[in-house]
């Protein structure tokens, strides 16, 4: 056992020696460590959030409300960009070094010889930081799927759907229909499901129907309306009305589905918490998320993004066709990408093909990651019938983002996307070269 690792770090690369595979669907094995771990079950209220775009916006955003209406809060996230720490959030703060390796300590006591992956030891790391923290609400991520993701261990008060798109088919299946099932397997017996889909697939309604889940579902139970200026917002359920609301983020569009979800999660806690208009207008206000429609400089526009599949692509074009065209007029539309062999690399990059202007791919040397050239032969089918701009491959991320920034200038914008490895690079180079 691993005690005697002094240093997050250490216990990060022991962890990663504990299951002969990095994924392993199962519930048996963390289910008996946590009942270790909390034989009285978790002592506080849980969220979870499953979909596949939309779950960090969304914990986000509900965790700043939460805060801005004092409510003590714990929300776990994967994966990190920089710092494991990250995943582990308490009132707005990543957790630190001390309390991170005193829940490593316990979690490894309740472990025993149970052997665990590193996703489900992260769970059981919430669980025990959240616990000693003693917070009111945890609010989970969910990692894969859901019906059987570790997070699923946990008994929800709220489930949160957020979308259903293609990705990790290996694991969820090859239609919609298989996907929303899976998501649909965090929601519980005579509890509020809130689904961000308006019109949810039919074995996600089955499901719920079947479980006496409470299905509530944005544009039926709850929505929202953009105001004439589009820089503010409103939102109404069957229950509560909300006016002049700032944009999550700055942004429309998916946001505020997000953002509408966040706050229909609130209603579902208002029996135990106390929230109010002026907490929730305060919360969505300062709630910010590296690594999402990210702007990093302005002049020239830079922009950073996790987008990694077709439907998240799609809404970061979007931010693009907004933030860059009206805003730089006659620029260009520089892209750095690196992406993972298991996404949808040709469907995304079409998603961008007729804007981007120049193309700078990077390797992601990562057992995982694709090598530029595959990319750029991932890059000519995507634009097949499109004029390709100019196309240049790196054997890493720091070195495509040097250079693609080297030729800006000031009317140009600069988007880099494609994985949280490359955001995470990013996010490290851009640190170092600016500490403060």
């Amino acid at each position: 056992m691993g005690f005697d690792n002094e240093s997050v770090e250490e216990w990060v690369d022991y962890i990663q020696t504990l299951h002969a595979r990095e994924i392993e669907l199962s519930l048996e094995r963390v289910r008996r460590v946590y009942q270790v771990l909390c034989p009285e079950g978790a002592p506080f209220k849980v969220v979870s959030v499953a979909g596949t775009n939309g779950k960090g916006s969304t914990t986000e955003i509900l965790s700043s409300i939460c805060k801005a209406s004092g409510i003590k809060s714990g929300k776990f996230t994967s994966p990190h960009l920089v710092n494991f720490n990250e995943r582990f959030n308490i009132d707005g703060v990543d957790v630190g070094d001390d309390e991170l390796i005193t829940a490593f300590r316990r979690v490894e006591r309740a472990r025993g010889d149970t052997p665990i992956t590193y996703f489900e030891y992260g769970l059981l790391l919430a669980i025990a930081l959240f616990s000693s923290a003693q917070v009111a609400v945890a609010i989970m991520e969910v990692g894969l799927g859901g019906r059987l993701d570790a997070v699923n261990v946990l008994d929800a008060d709220v489930a949160i759907i957020t979308s259903i798109a293609f990705d990790h088919t290996d694991w969820l299946g090859d239609t919609l229909e298989e996907i929303a099932y899976e998501k649909a397997g965090i929601a519980r017996a005579n509890t509020e499901c809130l689904i961000g889909v308006r019109e949810p697939q039919a074995s996600m309604r089955r499901h719920l129907q079947e479980i006496n889940a409470i299905p509530k579902v944005v544009g039926r139970d709850f929505d929202y309306s953009l105001g004439s200026d589009s820089q503010l917002w409103s939102y109404e359920s069957q229950t509560w009305s909300l006016d002049n609301l700032p944009l999550p983020f700055g942004q429309t569009g998916v946001q505020l589905t997000n953002a509408s979800l966040a706050i229909r999660a609130i209603e579902s806690l208002k029996s135990a918490f106390s929230f109010n208009d002026t907490q929730v207008r305060a919360g969505i206000g300062v709630a910010h998320l590296m690594g999402r429609c990210q702007v990093m400089a302005r002049s020239p526009l830079i922009v950073l993004d996790v987008a990694h599949n077709e439907a998240s692509v799609a809404r970061l074009a979007e931010f693009l066709d907004v933030s860059h065209s009206t805003s730089k007029e006659g620029g260009r539309l520089v892209a750095v990408c690196g992406m993972l062999k298991d996404k949808e690399i040709i469907a995304s990059l079409m998603c961008l093909v007729t804007q981007v202007d120049d193309w700078h791919l990077a390797t992601i040397n990562a057992e995982r990651g694709t090598k530029a050239k595959e990319l750029s032969d991932n890059l000519s089918i995507a634009a097949q019938g499109f004029r390709l701009g100019s196309v240049s491959l790196y054997d890493n991320i720091e070195s495509a983002y040097n250079t693609a920034k080297e030729t800006l200038t000031e009317n140009d914008c600069l988007v880099v996307f494609g994985s949280f490895y490359v955001a995470g690079d990013i996010v490290k180079l851009t640190k170092h070269l600016n500490p403060c």
